[in-house]
């Protein structure tokens, strides 16, 4: 194949509680949004590609190329979210949920990297206490689910895990890199009474209503030049620092998707800015990493196994 990375256009996404001032990461692409934003989507099938077409048709034209051992599936999807106001608490559906109800082929897991944070922000995620269904009905109706959860208070650099079937809300002031399976399926529990609808008996038929048993924060799991900062059945995220510069070399069987977590990241010597993300196909040409030295940028990519794609270039080698 031998592809050059692409370079994603990121889909801006309109939502209730997202933010007004995002002109200062998209520029023009925010100012022709009158309502709020809320997400930024980097890896979407329907993302646009500099150079022209979608991301979607250029992996449809070679499947095994763009791909490599995860040709039967889509990408993995990288979100930013920016929130002015808290998010449903919701739940997305387990593999066996998900498959037997036949709403989606899987699950779906997701994590949040946090890129900022205003103080005392928090997210919640699974129960403090296990809870009958009953008792999360009454809940939902008295406005009380926020404290049946176990809330997680965070800041710039922490990440989050949630596992499918795990009740989880986002709270204000956030901007998350959110990496999941790319399932478009969320059953919302409670919405503050915002005007969109609620899947109560759809959520309470996917969720694990046991005590969270996972921990708050994914533990760092540490290896040479880099870190891994969430793991799920269907893909990994890893956080490397740029150093001396670095060399991504694929090897036919996994795609890698870069998303920087600071300013001052190159590829392949030109900015890759805060905000976007590239595509490096499985069988796409080597790329190198260059930039600010304690700058990082996060690679996605499908499990198992951390890659073995990325090497350290030799002092001087930038």
């Amino acid at each position: 194949m031998d592809a050059d990375p692409l370079w994603i256009v990121p889909r801006l996404v309109e939502r209730i509680w997202g933010r007004t001032d995002l002109d200062a990461w998209y520029g023009d692409a925010a100012l022709q949004h009158t309502a709020p934003l809320g997400e930024a989507w980097l890896s979407d099938m329907g993302c646009e590609v500099e150079g022209g077409s979608t991301l979607g048709s250029r992996i449809e034209a070679d499947r095994t190329g763009m791909l490599g051992d995860a040709a039967g599936s889509s990408p993995i999807l990288a979100k930013l979210l920016f929130t002015a106001a808290p998010l449903s608490i919701q739940v997305h559906p387990t593999d066996a949920a998900a498959r037997s109800s036949g709403v989606a082929a899987s699950g779906k897991d997701e994590a949040w990297l946090v890129l900022d944070a205003v103080p005392d922000a928090a997210v919640w995620a699974g129960f403090t206490a296990q809870v009958t269904p009953a008792r999360l009905r009454a809940a939902i109706v008295d406005e009380s689910v926020l404290t049946l959860l176990r809330q997680i208070k965070v800041q710039a650099g922490d990440t989050v895990q949630v596992p499918a079937g795990t009740v989880h809300a986002i709270g204000a002031g956030l901007v998350l890199l959110e990496v999941q399976d790319p399932v478009d399926v969320t059953y919302r529990l409670y919405d503050y009474g915002r005007p969109r609808p609620l899947q109560v008996e759809e959520a309470l038929a996917v969720a694990n209503l046991d005590a969270a048993s996972t921990p708050a924060a994914n533990p760092a799991d540490w290896f040479p030049d880099g870190r891994v900062l969430a793991r799920a059945p269907r893909f990994i995220a890893e956080r490397h620092t740029i150093g001396q510069g670095l060399t991504l070399q694929p090897d036919g069987r996994r795609y890698h998707i870069l998303v920087p977590l600071a300013p001052g990241v190159l590829l392949n010597q030109r900015e890759l800015r805060r905000g976007v993300a590239a595509f490096v196909p499985a069988s796409g040409r080597p790329v190198t990493l260059g930039g600010t030295e304690r700058a990082s940028v996060a690679v996605l990519h499908a499990g198992p196994g951390l890659t073995s794609a990325l090497s350290t270039l030799p002092a001087g080698g930038r």
